[in-house]
């Protein structure tokens, strides 16, 4: 039995224990710990194949990954419900024995208040996680049943190590362009414009969402960022390198053979998995779920506010194929005070101590 074996089957036995005394609880579990097994198991054990279960997640593909789970566990039960976070409503008057919940941090406020109401009409609920943060803790306000953390994954070996460099670059100020109002302005002066905006409207307390996307736009495409990843992408000539850009324009504009939804051809993918390529540029963090053989290093343009999102991101660069089995990950991020403050909030459930800022 593997190391990873014995601590799937110590979590499933604390599942078991717990749910003889207890009706809802969630498991803080790293990823590739094996949380789909260790709820099958423990379902498999409470309720044998004959069970009604509602299973509830935020994007539709860990459908997938559930039905391959059950598939490799042999857990054969006709009465699976699949459900949307975005669906839940459509539950809340009907009961079953038990109620699973993926990634229960990334519910909405709306979303949880639909997950209670399913709560109280069911036997059992698990709710899962690898990122749950202090204020979901308090907000889902229900036990935890267990937890094992990336650091104690890596020091168990079963997750690879890692070192975070964050690259913090200017803003352009001298290539000037048109702005939605016609204005002529380069893009430093772009930014401190809806910054100032946007600093305004929250002083007075009102919406600032439209400002802050497009401010958030702005720099996904930023002359500066892009600039500097190129620089890094010439030192990086010789190794294989995936980027991940949030942008499918900003994929293609990068200067290296791109791929995403939007592309006409699935080429660039292939000749960089056949190894003709050694790097390639993407639009969205999904394709994280691919697997890209013997990297070196992946470069991140894209990062949010949310800690617990943040981490899920990282976590699954983590998880990619990296030739000296460390994962180097590096996020190209503005030195302007709004991203400043949201990079220190996506990396706070980190270890400090494997993040450098350059």
């Amino acid at each position: 039995m593997t190391k990873q074996n014995e601590l799937q089957e110590d979590f499933i036995q604390k599942g078991l224990d717990f749910y003889k005394t207890n009706k809802v609880g969630y498991f803080d579990l790293a990823m590739r710990f094996g949380k789909c097994r260790t709820t099958i198991e423990i379902v498999k054990n409470l309720h044998d194949y004959n069970c009604t279960i509602l299973l509830a997640y935020p994007d539709n593909k860990l459908k997938e990954t559930w039905n391959d789970e059950f598939n490799l566990w042999e857990y054969h039960n006709p009465n699976i419900t699949y459900v949307n976070f975005s669906s839940l409503k459509k539950y809340t008057e009907e009961k079953f024995d038990v109620f699973v919940i993926d990634e229960f941090h990334s519910c909405s406020v709306n979303e949880r208040d639909y997950c209670n109401e399913i709560i109280d009409n069911c036997n059992k609920t698990i709710a899962l996680s690898g990122t749950v943060s202090e204020d979901t803790r308090l907000d889902w306000n229900i036990p935890e049943i267990g937890k094992y953390s990336t650091l104690q994954g890596i020091k168990d070996g079963i997750l690879a190590d890692y070192t975070i460099t964050v690259h913090l670059v200017d803003l352009d100020n001298s290539i000037k362009t048109k702005d939605t109002k016609g204005k002529v302005r380069t893009e430093k002066q772009k930014y401190d414009a809806y910054s100032w905006v946007i600093d305004k409207l929250i002083r007075e307390r009102r919406n600032v969402m439209h400002l802050s996307l497009a401010r958030n736009r702005l720099s996904l495409s930023s002359i500066g960022k892009m600039k500097h990843l190129q620089a890094i992408l010439q030192q990086m000539k010789s190794k294989r390198v995936v980027v991940f850009t949030g942008l499918s324009k900003v994929a293609d504009g990068v200067g290296i053979p791109s791929y995403h939804s939007k592309s006409k051809t699935n080429d660039a993918f292939i000749d960089f998995q056949e190894g003709r390529e050694n790097h390639l540029a993407l639009a969205a963090m999904g394709k994280m779920g691919v697997t890209y053989p013997n990297l070196d290093s992946v470069i991140l343009l894209n990062f949010t506010y949310n800690a617990e999102e943040s981490s899920q991101i990282l976590n699954r660069a983590i998880k990619l194929d990296y030739k000296n089995k460390v994962a180097d990950l590096h996020i190209i991020c503005l030195n302007e005070k709004p991203e400043l403050k949201k990079i220190k909030e996506s990396l706070s459930m980190l270890d400090n101590t494997k993040i450098k800022y350059v």
